[in-house]
């Protein structure tokens, strides 16, 4: 079962249903970058589709109509959803969300254009957080 919300009754009706505790998959959204703004800019630009939840993210056909569905979406609406800035400490929260939900497997996906500093910032600071 894979998700893109971090919500706990989504894992109980699949566990009720006879679904695999081991496969519960979800997808947090991460921003890093040098500082918060610049996360929050690079979160808005990339992943301001996500503001409309899950029916416009699988309806809409093609670029454009995103564009027009997304026009107004703040960078505050973006904020809501995705971790933004160099704080690890603050996308370690946002992973687990995930984990408190009641999800074993979590892929991070990380929306910002320098990805290899992110991954530094994986290693060095933010893979041990998450997994303690």
């Amino acid at each position: 079962m894979c998700a893109t919300e971090p919500d706990e009754k989504i894992v109980a009706s699949y566990l009720e249903a006879g679904g695999d505790p081991a496969g519960t998959w979800g997808q947090v959204v991460l921003a890093w970058a040098g500082d918060e703004e610049q996360g929050l800019a690079d979160a808005h630009a990339q992943f301001r589709f996500a503001a409309g939840g899950w029916k416009v993210q699988s309806e809409l056909p093609n670029p454009i109509n995103f564009e027009a569905a997304t026009a107004n979406v703040t960078e505050d609406d973006v904020a809501e959803l995705v971790s933004c800035g160099p704080d690890p400490e603050v996308h370690a929260t946002a992973i687990r969300r995930w984990v408190d939900a009641g999800f074993t497997h979590v892929a991070v996906a990380q929306v910002g254009p320098d990805q290899g500093a992110f991954l530094r910032m994986w290693q060095a600071e933010l893979h041990d957080r998450v997994r303690a």
